[in-house]
């Protein structure tokens, strides 16, 4: 049994907007732990519906909540306003659509903690599409190694899309946050993507959680998420430009992991290219033509997928076909999510 005085305590940021219909799942899935060293941080981001209501009534019956409540800045700054909030040792972001699953979600990551002392611990999601229908993403059984040093299998857990850009998978000592000015981009879209990318360079050790908690929600009306307009694609060109523009490590692996990684990102913007508008596309044309060198085999599974295609094809229609298949894919989320 642990000593309570050594037991780590954990800082869950929760940024709410307009989100009364899941709120209550979310909050509930937390505040039933088992273990009790936590607070959990909740930024009503300036919400129009009842969901400022909700936390208020949850902050009077539980005392582990510090309600924070601001004019509307985005989900970046809900989530630096938690950051700076925070005491804990360790961070974790959760999206206040989705849930936890299980009660010893804490009390496990204590007693990994315990024995690993990881700068980041990295677990899958179980991805909700309907009641009836939630698949558990189960890549961590290609990686040998579920724990040691960060610099030694970051290349595996890019390749296996365990290190991905997002933030609600990773759990992370808020020293290394905060010592390192690692806050989120203001007014960008898919700002996990620069974030997770700057983040890598900071870790040295790391460990996977084996079991999948974080319920994600797919394709939900009104989410941030569910829709991709020209802001969002540019701003993922603009976050892939400076990525790979940026001051390499002094480490080979982590820089050929940093490439990689954009790599991933750039089939985002192949994949959307046609979201933008003629004079867009015209602007970075000639960018995302001499980022051809990035699809390579070995960098991802994704880009795997790709260059099968991609030996059979011109440039062009590679990036025509990868746009069909961003449409398929929408629409054949959303039918899931319609069916009960």
């Amino acid at each position: 049994m642990s000593n309570p005085k050594n037991d780590i305590c954990f800082s869950i940021i929760v940024p709410v907007y307009n989100v009364e219909a899941y709120l209550k799942q979310c909050l509930d899935s937390i505040l039933c732990q088992e273990y009790s060293r936590y607070e959990l941080i909740l930024i009503n981001d300036g919400s129009t519906d009842s969901s400022f209501e909700i936390c208020r009534d949850y902050q009077q019956k539980y005392s582990k909540i510090n309600l924070i409540n601001k004019i509307n800045g985005g989900l970046s700054d809900a989530r630096n306003t938690g950051l700076l909030a925070a005491s804990g040792d360790y961070i974790i972001f959760t999206d206040s659509d989705d849930y936890w699953v299980g009660d010893t979600v804490l009390k496990d990551l204590n007693e990994l903690i315990e024995t690993t002392n990881p700068d980041i611990i990295i677990h899958e999601e179980l991805r909700f599409f309907s009641s009836k229908d939630i698949v558990c993403k189960n890549n961590q059984q290609f990686i040998q190694n579920k724990k040691g040093e960060f610099e030694n299998e970051i290349l595996n857990l890019i390749y296996y899309d365990l290190y991905v850009a997002s933030a609600w998978d990773k759990i992370i000592k808020r020293s290394i946050l905060l010592d390192n000015k690692l806050f989120f981009p203001l007014e960008r879209k898919s700002e996990d993507i620069e974030w997770c990318g700057k983040l890598i360079k900071h870790l040295k050790t790391f460990s996977i959680y084996s079991k999948s908690f974080y319920t994600y929600r797919q394709a939900r009306k009104g989410s941030i998420t569910t829709t991709v307009n020209e802001k969002h694609i540019n701003d993922v060109y603009l976050m892939v430009k400076n990525g790979l523009n940026s001051e390499p490590s002094q480490s080979n692996p982590i820089n050929e992991a940093i490439e990689n990684y954009w790599a991933c990102n750039y089939v985002v913007i192949l994949k959307d290219f046609y979201v933008l508008s003629s004079k867009k596309r015209k602007e970075i044309k000639e960018d995302i033509v001499s980022w051809q060198y990035l699809l390579q085999r070995g960098r991802n599974l994704k880009i795997d997928s790709v260059m099968k295609f991609y030996q059979y094809l011109d440039f062009k229609t590679l990036i025509f076909l990868l746009n069909i298949y961003r449409i398929k894919t929408f629409f054949s989320k959303k039918y899931r999510t319609l069916r009960s």
